[in-house]
């Protein structure tokens, strides 16, 4: 699976999660289980920051080989520029929230 997919898919998991943090407060295991892709979030958005991987450039060059009549990108590549600090925010921010219930 690309690492991309799968941080859409984490990305997904965190929130659902969210919207049941009342039920996850009670029960620690599941809450284990929910600070698993927020911790995969935090790993990979640093490593999208550090990393050679530009997802901007790998997309830009990909849909301009796909619609060689296009001549700019469509408004949605603006949000490949943020992706990485997206991932970072929402990984660190779930992580400590999640770490907190845990230990309390």
């Amino acid at each position: 699976m690309n690492p991309l997919i799968f941080s859409l898919i984490c990305l997904l998991l965190v929130g659902i999660s969210a919207n049941f943090i009342s039920y996850l407060k009670k029960n620690k295991t599941f809450l284990y289980i929910a600070l698993l892709p927020c911790i995969y979030l935090l790993i990979y958005g640093i490593y999208l920051v550090f990393g050679t991987v530009d997802l901007y450039e790998d997309g830009k060059i990909n849909f301009f080989i796909k619609h060689p009549e296009k001549k700019d990108l469509p408004m949605v590549f603006v949000l490949l520029k943020f992706y990485q600090y997206i991932v970072i925010i929402v990984g660190a921010f779930f992580s400590y929230l999640y770490s907190n219930f845990i230990r309390k």
